[in-house]
């Protein structure tokens, strides 16, 4: 069924190099007229999720569909083992992330389809974005999808004032993260960690399609 984001999930801005990153820091800076740090985190490639607790216990989970209005997934999302269906804290919370197939079951699961005559997945995303959809949720267990969650919605209201600090609640809560986020002071910060995780990404258990970079304080990045 279709459900109403309660805070849409908006697309991210893309850039394809330093430059672009200069000049969204220094657009900022004619705004925000006081010192800023940068988060910078993997940009996993998979299908984006948003999942609702209530009382610490999972009651809803919908796919980004076109950021205003997705799909009801809970059922199947209740099929994956890194999504616990009780948090550590009771609390009410819309956490966000990706739901990934790691390499190593995006191989298995082909070399399967494979052996059976079926067509074999493009790429993990694909699988990933097919799998959530299945109407059997048994068929999201068998695949070994895998979430880790990046964004926790309106955190203010729980007395977080920067992304960093959200993104360690989170993981106090029992949500797994991908456990990459480090915060830069400065263009030439940026710069350093982008050359390097453009090389490192490589290592990784699942793909990924970029970085992305948020203003920390999570009040100037409101405005």
């Amino acid at each position: 069924s279709k459900v109403a984001h309660k805070k849409a999930m908006l697309s991210l801005s893309n850039s394809y190099n330093i430059g672009d990153v200069a000049d969204f820091i220094n657009r900022a800076k004619k705004t925000i007229d006081e010192a800023m740090e940068y988060v910078l985190e993997l940009k996993l490639d998979g299908l984006s999720i948003s999942v609702i607790y209530e009382k610490g216990r999972l009651v809803q989970a919908v796919t980004r569909g076109d950021g205003v209005i997705g799909e009801d997934v809970t059922e199947n999302i209740m099929e994956i083992a890194s999504i616990p269906h009780y948090l550590k804290e009771r609390v009410d919370v819309e956490v966000r992330g990706e739901i990934v197939l790691p390499l190593e079951k995006f191989e298995d699961l082909n070399k399967k389809r494979l052996e059976k005559g079926e067509e074999v997945f493009a790429n993990p995303r694909n699988a990933a974005s097919g799998t959530i959809r299945q109407l059997d949720a048994s068929i999201v267990k068998d695949r070994g999808l895998d979430c880790y969650f990046y964004y926790l919605v309106d955190g203010e209201k729980l007395g977080i004032t920067t992304h960093s600090e959200s993104l360690e609640y989170i993981g106090k809560l029992g949500l797994k993260t991908s456990g990459v986020y480090e915060v830069c002071k400065d263009i030439s910060e940026l710069e350093e960690r982008i050359l390097y995780w453009e090389k490192e990404r490589n290592s990784l258990p699942y793909e990924t399609d970029g970085l992305v970079f948020t203003i920390d304080d999570i009040s100037l990045h409101e405005s």
